[in-house]
């Protein structure tokens, strides 16, 4: 077993290859260790994205949670962003977030979250992986009757959807009669943006919304990406969106199949 999070430590997120230096030991020990960071029955949000690995690294680290008395609020499979809005919601201490590698398939990464829904700082990354060198000197170790709940609340996919439609004007998106397409990357966004882009009025075609083994090339990717463009133009849609796997990052593909950049969308929040 490794001594230290040092090698799964990549700019201020713990990630590595599943089963392989990711293990689901270091998953459990880190739990516990991340777990005594907090006080016993405060109450942490955890999810995953749709693999089998995330799954895996997932129950490991929850069972060094609770082990520390610490409560799990467990989403399963579920977005990034959603986790965060139930962090909020719900007034948790923070969450943990299981999902694949961007850049290689093999690799599972956590992502951190404080009380206010906002992803930790390497700064505050790191002292969170040197907390691991105490392993097992200052685990807290909770009696039997005081191991930790856990919950789950799949309600929150419905209270998501409907808070988000309150951000926006069915009216004005009718009128606009707007069509576009949608790549879910087979993650969980293609739970709810299908439900929540039906519900304010928005044609869409969606694409990769069920689950798939991993590959290769993990997706989003050049072909996934090229493809949804081609159907953008296709279709006649305004507009084509490609998720991340986990639902925290976008591409956006103009009506014309071409990528709109970075600094036009950020144009349209000024």
């Amino acid at each position: 077993m490794i001594e230290s999070l040092k090698e799964l430590d990549k700019k201020g997120r713990v990630i590595g290859k599943a089963n392989y230096l990711f293990t689901p030991e270091i998953s459990c020990s880190f739990g516990s260790v991340y777990g005594s960071l907090y006080n016993q029955n405060e109450s942490i949000v955890i999810g995953r994205d749709y693999h089998n690995d995330s799954r895996m690294l997932k129950r490991g680290c929850t069972a060094g949670l609770m082990s520390s008395g610490v409560n799990i609020l467990n989403l399963s499979d579920t977005t990034f962003p959603l986790l965060q809005f139930t962090i909020r919601r719900f007034g948790a201490s923070g969450g943990l977030y299981f999902s694949g590698g961007h850049l290689f398939s093999e690799d599972v990464g956590i992502r951190f979250v404080d009380a206010g829904g906002v992803e930790l700082s390497p700064p505050e990354m790191e002292k969170i992986v040197n907390s691991f060198k105490d392993y097992p000197k200052k685990v807290r170790r909770v009696d039997p009757s005081e191991i930790g709940q856990i919950t789950a609340i799949p309600q929150t996919d419905d209270i998501y959807i409907k808070s988000l439609q309150q951000f926006v004007s069915k009216k004005l998106i009718k009128k606009a009669d707007l069509k576009v397409v949608i790549d879910c990357s087979y993650g969980p966004t293609g739970k709810n943006t299908p439900l929540l882009v039906n519900d304010i009025g928005v044609e869409f075609i969606a694409l990769n919304t069920h689950y798939r083994q991993k590959t290769a090339s993990p997706v989003p990717n050049i072909n996934s990406i090229r493809n949804t463009a081609n159907i953008v133009k296709a279709s006649n849609s305004h507009l084509g969106v490609c998720f991340d796997v986990d639902g925290s990052r976008i591409l956006v593909i103009d009506e014309n199949g071409l990528e709109v950049t970075f600094e036009d969308l950020l144009m349209l929040f000024i």
